[in-house]
């Protein structure tokens, strides 16, 4: 062989060795690097293709009457979704799935694009919450295709009778990024709270805490076994003041009409019933609505969202006399015993002020002025008095501020004096002497609460003691039946001569026994309460106002309480254009005083958690 092609051929055969080396020496240390500095990142990658992280939804705690009725539950519930790591990233896949399930194409991609842009953890992208039967059959089917496709096991929250206790009760939804903002915490989008009632209220004690598992899926995404697994720690359940039997009295009560009621345990102020017309049915709001459900409840110019009976604020009428009749006493411009005349009629600087009776009372005192509301009798007592001093009473009776009743968005009560008039009418900031006397019978610019005049009826019941109306009545051990009570507070006692409440205490009573609210009478117990017709617009005469839109009519109330000897409920019934309180508000009263004071103590409670009196 020429020795110069030899020489090329060892020449080359030496660098194909030495390449070889290079090349064995630089595997090893590629995978050498591989195995040692990026060992436990490959190992997780590899693990989240076979190993996935699902989240285990608590159930939300039970709401309970005082009785042990329930009035809010859970439902088992399954619902369809995709998990963050199994989300496809080509579109068309996923526009084809939403059209066979009946979704529209579009929508839906928006619907992932949004859920994708979320920080929302490992929480999945709900499609479809509450499956029916259908559903079921065609997810099923459908999961061939689109094995991306999951299926949950959920609880759906039910609400007792639908529109019983929607204001009192609220609803669950969603977290969205607004939310997030304004509560923050350990909240994560999607998840579900409460947004407005108890169940927003006592949120935190009613939502539990997830629970977690690890899982191992195989190649096609099923379940083949539980690496780990935390388990969800359920809500607390929590038991209401409310009383079911009352509460259904006051469904019934209000059909057809709008107002509000509240009653009140006058011993610790616990909310026996509360109900706002037109109610709301939080059962609507578990899944999306339709067009004609948003439309009636949000767009409904009657306001079914708003809780009157602690958001309304409306003039009191003559259910306000005996706040003026306190102010007087206090400030001594009368005593029990002070008589005026009335005729029907008397002018005020210049202007005529009527009363009711148009032929007059004639000689009256004040018992007899709260039994018969003789606007007279109170137009004098405010011609008497300062607007201020007014203001200052009704203060110290609680009716210038909130009750602090454990539901969110309640709103304060409004009774005027000088300050408040330079602040809201700057153009004009005098206070005239003539505007203290429509104060004096619950007109003008005084608007009250429902809940405020209730509170302010259950402190005339127990002669100068208030109460902090509240909802919350205990938690409920679900395992042990037994209750771990919350007691609240006595607020301090109004100072106030014991020597007037005979006097006032009689008005109330003679007012159901001989005078405005006769029509409600009860044989067997005693009704104490004030009849109120709240001027909404003022109109000429008797036809006029009968010829005013209904809009315009004026507000029916009562308040008061039962019974005389042992107070055991305060109440506040408003019925909106509703006229005399006499003729529509005063019987929804009667009614629930028979039923607590002679139906109830009859019923049969041996079911229930019973709890006495003497648990409080």
């Amino acid at each position: 062989m020429n020795p110069q092609i030899r020489w090329l051929i060892e020449k080359s055969s030496r660098k194909i060795k030495w390449l070889f080396i290079a090349g064995l020496i630089f595997n090893f240390m590629y995978y050498g690097y591989v195995q040692i500095f990026q060992r436990s990142f490959f190992q997780d990658r590899a693990e989240n293709q076979a190993i996935k992280l699902r989240l285990i939804h608590a159930p939300r705690g039970i709401l309970y009457d005082r009785n042990g009725a329930r009035l809010v539950d859970n439902i088992d519930s399954y619902q369809l979704v995709i998990n963050r790591d199994e989300l496809p990233r080509d579109n068309q896949i996923l526009i084809s799935f939403a059209e066979e399930f009946g979704l529209d194409g579009d929508d839906f991609i928006e619907i992932v694009q949004s859920y994708r842009d979320k920080k929302s953890g490992v929480a999945p992208l709900i499609i479809q919450k509450n499956l029916t039967e259908p559903e079921l059959a065609l997810t099923e089917r459908l999961k061939a295709r689109f094995p991306f496709l999951s299926i949950e096991n959920s609880t759906r929250r039910a609400y007792r009778d639908n529109e019983l206790a929607g204001h009192v009760l609220g609803y669950i939804g969603e977290v969205d990024s607004r939310v997030i903002k304004k509560k923050g915490g350990s909240l994560r989008l999607g998840q579900l709270i409460g947004r407005v009632g108890i169940e927003a209220q006592w949120d935190s004690y009613l939502r539990g805490q997830d629970g977690a598992k690890r899982i191992m899926v195989n190649r096609s995404g099923d379940e083949i076994a539980i690496l780990k697994e935390e388990a969800p720690i359920k809500g607390r359940s929590l038991v209401l003041t409310l009383d079911l039997g009352m509460q259904k009295i006051l469904q019934e009560s209000f059909k057809g009409k709008k107002g509000a009621a509240v009653v009140l345990d006058t011993q610790d102020g616990g909310v026996l019933a509360m109900y706002s017309s037109p109610s709301i049915n939080p059962n609507l709001f578990i899944d999306r609505m339709s067009q004609a459900d948003v439309d009636a409840t949000f767009k409904n110019v009657d306001k079914p969202m708003m809780n009157r009976a602690i958001q309304g604020i409306y003039p009191p009428g003559s259910t306000f006399k005996l706040l003026t009749a306190i102010a007087g006493l206090e400030k001594k411009v009368i005593t029990p015993e002070t008589v005026f005349y009335c005729t029907g009629s008397k002018n005020f600087y210049g202007r005529d002020f009527r009363c009711d009776e148009k032929s007059g009372h004639g000689p009256i005192s004040l018992t007899l002025a709260i039994a018969k509301s003789c606007d007279i009798y109170f137009y004098e007592v405010g011609n008497r008095l300062d607007v201020d001093d007014i203001y200052e009473i009704g203060n110290r009776w609680g009716l210038t501020i909130d009750t602090g009743i454990d539901l969110p968005n309640e709103k304060t009560s409004r009774i005027p004096n000088r300050e408040w008039k330079a602040k809201t009418n700057p153009q004009d900031p005098k206070w005239y002497a003539g505007e203290t006397i429509s104060v004096g019978i619950g007109q003008g610019q005084v608007g009250l609460t429902p809940i405020a005049l209730a509170r302010f009826y259950a402190a005339l019941a127990n002669q100068g003691r208030p109460v902090t109306p509240h909802l919350y009545y205990g938690i409920k051990n679900e395992l042990t039946g037994k209750i771990e009570m919350k007691f609240v507070q006595p607020a301090p006692p109004i100072a106030f001569d014991p020597s007037y409440w005979s006097a006032l205490n009689e008005g109330l009573l003679q007012t159901v026994r001989s005078g405005t609210a006769v029509n409600i009478r009860l044989s067997d117990v005693d009704i104490l309460g004030k009849t109120g017709t709240a001027q909404v617009a003022k109109f000429v005469n008797r036809s006029h106002y009968l010829g005013q839109a209904k809009s315009l009519r004026d507000h029916a109330w009562f308040a008061g309480f039962s019974s005389k000897d042992r107070p055991e409920i305060a109440f506040a019934i408003l019925v909106e254009n509703g006229g005399f309180g006499a003729e529509n508000a005063a019987p929804i009263a009667s009614k629930l005083v028979k039923y607590w004071m002679v139906d109830r103590p009859n019923l049969d409670r041996s079911t229930n958690l019973s709890l006495s009196s003497s648990d409080r």
